[in-house]
């Protein structure tokens, strides 16, 4: 099965990708809205608005690190956002280099991840 196909059967099953083939053949569109760094600078979160065809908008908080030989990041945390007539609020603060708050307003949480690395991420 091609990239192409398996990308569509997931998003007609209602679910959301992060995949970067869907990304790349223009199925998903993403926004980022806010980058938030950490107090020294290791570590940066985004907010990410992104729709792909056939799905559910979200909002994404995404965790990277931004030093080191293991750049990199992962979505730690989605919520739906689907609802253009009360769209999602979401908020992001630090707490130390290693420990993030994640608060939510009228979004329904999809995936939450509570550790990345060695950051603890913790939902209000």
């Amino acid at each position: 099965m091609g990239v192409r196909t398996s990308c569509l059967i997931t998003l007609t099953a209602g679910l959301t990708l992060s995949l970067t083939d869907c990304n790349r053949l223009g199925l998903c569109h993403e926004e980022h809205l806010k980058t938030i760094a950490s107090p020294t600078g290791r570590y940066t979160v985004d907010i990410v608005a992104k729709t792909c065809v056939g799905s559910s908008a979200v909002k994404e908080v995404v965790l990277r690190r931004t030093e080191g030989l293991m750049k990199g990041g992962r979505a730690v945390a989605t919520f739906d956002d689907g609802h253009p007539d009360r769209p999602a609020d979401i908020s992001v603060g630090w707490r130390g280099d290693r420990r993030i708050v994640i608060a939510a307003h009228g979004a329904k949480i999809w995936s939450f991840q509570p550790n990345w690395r060695d950051v603890r991420i913790m939902e209000r």
